[in-house]
């Protein structure tokens, strides 16, 4: 198999600086084949299996991280660099603050870790600072649920949000390992998710979750990567790799190629099959549950030379990705010369 470009997306003509501004983050829509880039102090929505722009926000300030509100049709929940929490509806091009700093005069930049959860099931965002104690959480609506700072039972430094796709579930990443189930209502304990002492993790660098299957992955900025399942009241680990040296920043799963995606922080992006149990009875191999997949690795010299014409060096590698949670797209922000690119895998 191999990665096929379906569209650039060249968004350096965006803004009206003399110095081209560069995409900083990307979204795709939860169901539709929609993708939102966001680039200076603007946030645009794209086709994206045609490439067609079909609308601009302005919203003020640039981005730190954002996803698509799985309780709203069109709108994208985002952090900005002053530090406010935003809804941009795209239908009707009009933002709304869900969210302000205490102090006025704080300020972020993208590469700032914001931590940021989304449930289907309630129209709430979770959200908190990289190493901080609490987790804060606000309305995705304007007029909706006051922000509300929930103080977890563990007084240690969080390192990650994630909530569960299907279920009532927030979890909390600490910088020891351990990963917290809280229910989103009552932020009582589910479950721990945490491994014996022989096996060292620093905290987890990203979340993703079998579309059907209770599993969930889990990518540590050890650069190790399991699988657990959480069907059980008892979780259990049933898969770990070591994917290298450098933190695991993004996990996602291929629904259609039922593959997984690792990307780290030196740009690494490496496919991964899962081994099917055929015997439920008996425990999984934990070592041999993930196996590398024959996919060709991304070309990115052919990639920007056949898109944009020019020569590139240094080399830019792969800053972020995203995967929709639907269809067979990927798209890839590098870290510098703002290419974005839209993938599917043939």
């Amino acid at each position: 198999m191999e990665w096929t470009t379906v569209q650039h997306l060249d968004l350096r003509h965006v803004g009206r600086g003399l110095k081209p501004l560069q995409p900083h983050a990307a979204a795709f829509h939860p169901h539709q084949a929609l993708v939102a880039v966001a680039i200076g102090n603007f946030l645009i929505e794209f086709d994206a299996l045609t490439g067609s722009k079909i609308s601009s926000i302005d919203i003020g300030a640039p981005v730190v991280r954002m996803s698509y509100s799985p309780t709203s049709g069109h709108a994208v929940i985002a952090i900005l660099e002053d530090c406010t929490i935003r809804s941009c509806d795209f239908d009707a091009e009009q933002t709304c603050v869900l969210h302000s700093p205490e102090k006025k005069s704080e300020q972020i930049s993208p590469d700032t870790e914001v931590h940021l959860a989304l449930t289907p099931l309630q129209p709430v965002v979770f959200f908190g600072f990289h190493r901080r104690m609490s987790v804060t959480v606000v309305g995705t609506v304007e007029g909706g649920r006051a922000p509300t700072k929930i103080k977890t039972d563990l007084k240690k430094p969080i390192v990650n949000l994630a909530c569960h796709p299907r279920l009532p579930v927030l979890y909390v990443a600490y910088a020891d390992g351990l990963i917290r189930a809280y229910n989103i209502h009552s932020y009582a304990v589910h479950y721990t998710l945490q491994l014996d002492n022989t096996i060292k993790l620093i905290g987890a660098g990203a979340f993703a979750f079998h579309p059907t299957l209770e599993w969930i992955f889990v990518g540590d900025r050890r650069g190790t990567l399991l699988a657990w399942d959480v069907s059980t009241e008892r979780p259990s680990m049933i898969g770990i790799t070591q994917v290298g040296s450098q933190p695991i920043t993004s996990v996602a799963w291929l629904p259609i190629l039922r593959l997984l995606v690792t990307l780290s922080k030196d740009g690494a992006l490496q496919v991964w099959k899962t081994r099917v149990m055929l015997n439920p009875n008996r425990p999984p191999m934990q070592a041999n549950f993930f196996e590398p997949a024959a996919i060709e690795s991304i070309d990115i010299p052919r990639i920007l030379s056949q898109q944009g014409g020019e020569a590139v060096y240094p080399l830019p590698h792969i800053k972020a990705l995203e995967v929709h949670s639907k269809l067979n797209l990927a798209t890839i922000l590098f870290s510098v010369k703002c290419k974005h690119l839209n993938y599917s895998i043939r």
